[in-house]
């Protein structure tokens, strides 16, 4: 079935039209067809961030967006979703793939995937374009083995294999950070996530820094994102400085930490919305996420975009964003402590990082991504 078709059909698993609001959007320069199997309306992982932005700024710029998914399109859309059923959402990462070879992309200038289009025939299809927003290998290290989780590593790993089939099958591959490519044979470009710099800089102009020295964290807290060790960190070397400092959790778990109190400058906040987040993170003094892998690491541009400084243990997503940590604070585990005792005890200092980060987080704004994609698709339309 094919996107322009105005029948929706739910049956033998056929891709279902969900339409958005690109039936207002400009007259289109090129269609392009964007596959990423979750979308910000039932998820809150990155990569569905990512394709809602860069979707919405592409049809923004004129061209005719369709994005395939098993989920709906999410209200604030600018574009079109078809939508890619699966019966089990439990076995979707294996399942999804198999049924987009049930959609007809041969309406589309490009295809631009973030994932699982490993197996899509080439017969007669546009030029494919591919974006790694990691590396699984990566991510089987960190939430397998140091996670000592088999199911974890033998999921990421088998990720990792479909990323080199799609790497290799691709027109163009385009990583999100420079260390991406350490793990794959081809990388024709570094194009980084995308944010509305916008909506975070007015949060930052709208709020006031908290009156106490303050530490944002925002993910889960046993992972490789680190939260857990943060709180240990703090604890431990922060708070013993800086009596009054705070640290706010934004997180949907909780500390197992007895002391991890409010009482002991531990705050923990659950899941905060998209207005609450913004707000929040520009009254913090500084946004850490010690990560031990980031593919890009889109909180630490939308810190430095809302005027709060960005700290982070070194993985490749934080090297980039944080230009090897010239526009922030980027410190080994051994140093995290001290570092963030310093940065808050130091006005000049941050401030300086604040004017440095919010130049550099002008670089993510979504029209310019989106120029970056435009420059890529040209490539690949011209390399058939």
């Amino acid at each position: 079935m094919t996107p322009d078709s105005s029948a929706p059909r739910d049956s033998s698993g056929a891709c279902l039209r969900a339409a958005g609001s690109s039936s207002t959007a400009l007259s289109p320069v090129r269609k392009i067809a964007l596959i990423q199997r979750f979308l910000p309306s039932r998820s809150r992982g990155g990569v569905g961030h990512f394709t809602h932005g860069l979707a919405n700024a592409l049809s923004a710029r004129g061209h005719a967006v369709t994005v395939f998914s098993q989920d709906p399109a999410p209200d604030a859309a600018r574009y079109d979703v078809v939508r890619v059923p699966v019966a089990d959402t439990r076995l979707a990462p294996l399942a999804f793939p198999v049924a987009l070879r049930r959609c007809d992309f041969r309406g589309f200038d490009v295809i631009h995937a973030q994932g699982d289009e490993q197996w899509l025939s080439r017969h007669g299809l546009p030029p494919v374009v591919r974006t790694l927003h990691g590396s699984s290998l990566a991510e089987a290290w960190f939430n397998g083995v140091r996670g000592r989780s088999p199911r974890r590593f033998a999921l990421h790993l088998y990720f990792y294999l479909m990323e080199l089939i799609a790497d290799l099958r691709a027109d163009r591959v385009a990583g999100v950070s420079a260390g991406t490519g350490r793990h794959f044979p081809r990388m024709h470009a570094v194009v980084p996530n995308g944010i509305d710099v916008e909506r975070f800089a007015s949060a930052g102009r709208a709020a006031t820094k908290s009156a106490a020295p303050s530490i944002i964290f925002m993910g889960e807290l046993v992972s490789r994102k680190r939260g857990a060790w943060l709180v240990d960190v703090f604890l431990k070397t922060v708070r013993a400085r800086i009596a009054n400092a705070e640290l706010w959790l934004v997180s949907p778990d909780r500390s197992r930490r007895a002391d991890a109190t409010p009482a002991n400058g531990v705050h923990h906040l659950e899941v905060l919305d998209d207005t609450d987040l913004a707000a929040r993170l520009a009254q913090a003094w500084v946004m850490c996420l010690p990560s031990a892998y980031e593919g890009f690491g889109r909180p630490y541009a939308e810190a430095m975009a809302a005027g709060t400084v960005a700290a982070a243990t070194p993985n490749p997503g934080a090297d980039d964003v944080l230009d090897r940590g010239r526009a922030g604070v980027l410190a080994d585990d051994a140093s995290l402590g001290a570092a963030l005792v310093a940065v808050l005890g130091d006005a000049d200092r941050r401030a300086e990082l604040i004017a440095i980060g919010r130049r550099r987080a002008a670089e993510y704004d979504w029209p310019h991504v989106a120029a970056r994609y435009e420059a890529l698709y040209d490539e690949a339309v011209a390399g058939r």
